[in-house]
């Protein structure tokens, strides 16, 4: 029997094999940081457009009191005095925000965002503040505001509403 001489034969050193591991780890890192970043920036850029539909949202409810106003043949400012407000899509006027709340939004049954008494808690705040500048103009802020990952983000729409029935 022959012994064969094995310190002639090319292969891989552990010391070769640990450096790949360790340039491959490099990558796996690397791109699964980038897969965890992305997954945030896509719920930051959904939560950002739920928040801009609620803030919209918020303006047209108070358009609808103005409109509703002119329909009824009363001031188009009619219980839309300044001060701040919440409101969800089937209060008729809206209601004085107290000190202590902070418009938390919650989702009903039927999956639309309502200002207490919903189903479920959703982590969006809106409020509607209203500043009158004239007597024939209101100023309508929209504040939608909402907590992720321990950052706080919020949304303001701002809307002039005019009383052109009557200038």
């Amino acid at each position: 029997m022959k012994i064969k001489n094995l310190k002639n034969k090319s292969g891989f050193t552990l010391v070769e094999i640990l450096a790949v591991l360790f340039v491959v780890s490099l990558g796996m890192i690397g791109v699964l940081s980038l897969i965890i970043q992305n997954i945030k920036g896509q719920n930051i850029n959904k939560n950002s457009i739920v928040a801009y539909q609620l803030a919209q949202e918020g303006v047209e409810l108070v358009r609808k009191v103005r409109d509703t106003n002119w329909k009824n043949s009363t001031p188009f400012n009619q219980n839309l005095g300044e001060g701040k407000y919440y409101m969800s899509y089937s209060d008729e006027t809206p209601n004085i925000l107290a000190t202590e709340d902070n418009g938390n939004l919650y989702k009903d049954a039927d999956d639309f965002y309502v200002h207490g008494g919903g189903a479920s808690q959703t982590n969006f705040n809106r409020i509607i503040e209203i500043t009158a500048p004239n007597t024939h103009s209101i100023i309508v802020h929209s504040i939608v505001s909402w907590t992720e990952h321990n950052q706080d983000y919020s949304y303001v729409l701002e809307a002039s509403l005019f009383d052109w029935l009557n200038p």
